[in-house]
């Protein structure tokens, strides 16, 4: 098994989007809200699970060049 090295800050991006993507379906089962809403809590998780990705590639390819 390959052992990366994740720094925090990408590890609480990932951690945090992963969070309010699952989190979302859940409050809004008990607590009903609008469309708008749960579609933008949604997105924002997804664009912060995006922005962890995005940082893990840069971070592995600056590892890997130099």
């Amino acid at each position: 098994m390959k052992k990366t090295n994740v720094s925090k800050a990408v590890l609480m991006l990932l951690v945090s989007g992963l969070l309010l993507t699952s989190v979302v379906p859940v409050v809004n089962r008990y607590y009903p809200m609008p469309d708008a809403l749960n579609g933008f809590f949604m997105g924002m998780g997804l664009a912060i699970e995006v922005l962890a990705l995005i940082k893990m590639d840069k971070n592995r390819k600056k590892m890997t060049c130099g």
